[in-house]
């Protein structure tokens, strides 16, 4: 570390070298014939399946030189640079020190002195640019090893144990790099009671970890490599409002917003996934993902539908060429719309008022198109063995039954397999009540004479409500099981 500070100026070095290791080992076996609950470790097992043992065990190692230095005049202009070398084994062996850096300014503009007795009591301008990588596969994935994975037994022929190829090593395989770039702006006005920030970000990430198809015959189907190229756009905005704040009588309330706005774009495709394309083109069951250079990964491409016939109760489709048919095909695919929202973001507001303190988030989803996955499967297509399961209710209302019906779905005679086609696909426009929080602390005179400094009690509830532009099952488990928890602390 190094810091100079001279007048105005002031000036910040700092390096750092370091060497790691991560290793993980782990057994995993069953074993029955306990004595107890309390003797639970399986030696004390009267019985242990010996042809049931597995071994996991992962190292990997790294080392890195990381290097920063930071300028700033008068606490007005800063500028940094951030520098930084990674060497690690999770890389192919022709993978060498891999450089990434980053350079960032900021303009403290609410310093100026033309800024001085105005409304606005924070004005800060920054922007960045940077390259990052990431090495998001496990350590053995660049080196051909071996494992003992469910071969843990010996040969009845012989006292030894046999061991199998993990997979295919690629030696050139290397980092995912993103190349970053954001520019901000923050504001604050009448003592930061209001405040507002906007970031622009853009994101291209290349050399991404794809899974390339191979020869079966190799005795595995897929081998990692660094392919495809992919761009993230978007505006990040926070609002904040605080309409009460007042210090001496200890009571705040504080009202935020924030919304984001995300567009990505395939930039680069390898030849494998185009040709997974072709075959996704072909799923009749749900839409797929297509990736195609140029457009959204978030794209939805199904059958456009133009509803049950009145007369036949059958469902028609629009062809690639706009005329109708009864005749589902793959080849009449089109994008429908996005799953990714136009807007998304949280609404929050916190209070405190003497020791005691609530909190409540929600989240909202505007725009963006998902498939309605319960009326697919459990209005259309429930066979005779489902009938005697859970199934939507939704299933005996709005059914053809006779020509001439306008309705929404086929007889319930009807047993025959539906395609997905955009009859299943909704625009999502959501707003939910996230959670909330109750709390209060105490530290009255009377705790201290049983020793206790202070008590704080907390209530938390969470996926309070759900409001939607349409019903979806969304079932009982994580994340929308709902919560209740209370917490009481006491400090001695």
């Amino acid at each position: 570390n190094y810091n100079l500070t001279k007048d105005k100026h002031l000036l910040s070095m700092f390096a750092r070298w370091e060497i790691g290791q991560n290793q993980s080992d782990g057994i995993f076996l069953t074993a029955k014939g306990f004595p107890n609950d309390n003797m639970s470790d399986f030696q004390f097992a009267q019985e242990v399946e010996k042809r049931d043992v597995n071994n996991t065990e992962s190292t990997s190692r790294s080392m890195g030189l990381t290097a920063t230095v930071s300028y700033m005049y008068d606490f007005r202009y800063s500028v940094d640079f951030n520098v930084r070398g990674d060497m690690s084994s999770q890389f192919g062996a022709d993978s060498k020190l891999k450089p990434f850096w980053s350079v960032g300014a900021r303009w403290n503009a609410s310093r100026e002195k033309w800024l001085e007795g105005t409304a606005i009591s924070n004005l800060v301008l920054r922007t960045s640019y940077g390259i990052t990588g990431s090495q998001n596969y496990d350590p053995y994935q660049a080196i051909e090893g071996y494992t003992f994975e469910e071969m843990m037994f010996q040969y009845l022929s012989s006292g030894v144990i046999g061991s199998k190829l993990k997979g295919f090593g690629n030696p050139d395989l290397d980092w995912s790099t993103t190349e970053d770039f954001s520019a901000a702006i923050e504001l604050g006005f009448f003592n930061d009671r209001l405040t507002a920030s906007v970031n622009y970000y853009n994101h291209y990430t290349d050399q991404l970890l794809l899974e390339n198809n191979i020869a079966p015959s190799s005795g595995f189907l897929t081998m990692t490599n660094n392919i495809g190229a992919i761009s993230n756009k978007g505006v990040d905005v926070t609002l904040g409002f605080t309409p009460i704040q007042d210090f001496e009588r200890q009571i705040q309330w504080n009202v935020s917003i924030n919304g984001n706005h995300n567009k990505n774009e395939v930039k680069k495709l390898p030849n494998e996934t185009k040709k997974q394309n072709e075959n996704n083109l072909n799923e009749r069951n749900s839409p797929a993902p297509i990736y195609e250079e140029g457009k959204s990964t978030s794209q939805l491409l199904v059958v456009r539908s133009l509803g049950i016939d009145p007369a036949t109760g059958a469902e028609m489709f629009r062809k690639k060429d706009g005329s109708q048919t009864f005749i589902y095909s793959t080849a009449d695919e089109v994008v429908v719309g996005c799953s990714r929202p136009d807007v998304e973001g949280v609404i929050g507001s916190s209070f405190y008022y003497k020791g005691f303190s609530a909190s409540v988030n929600f989240r909202y989803r505007l725009g963006g198109e998902v498939m309605a996955s319960a009326l697919y499967s459990k209005v259309e297509n429930i066979s005779e063995e489902q009938i005697y399961y859970n199934q939507d209710k939704r299933a005996l209302h709005d059914r053809w039954q006779k020509p001439g019906d306008k309705a929404k779905f086929k007889s319930i005679k009807d047993n025959s397999s539906t395609p997905m086609s955009s009859r299943f696909v909704v625009t999502e426009n959501t707003f939910s009540g996230e959670s909330i929080s109750i709390g209060y602390d105490m530290d009255a005179a009377w705790l201290r004479v049983a020793g206790i400094q202070g008590m704080n009690f907390r209530v938390y509830m969470n996926d309070i409500f759900r409001i939607s532009s349409f019903k979806e099952e969304r079932g009982l488990d994580y994340p929308f099981a709902r919560s209740l928890s209370f917490s009481l602390g006491v400090r001695f």
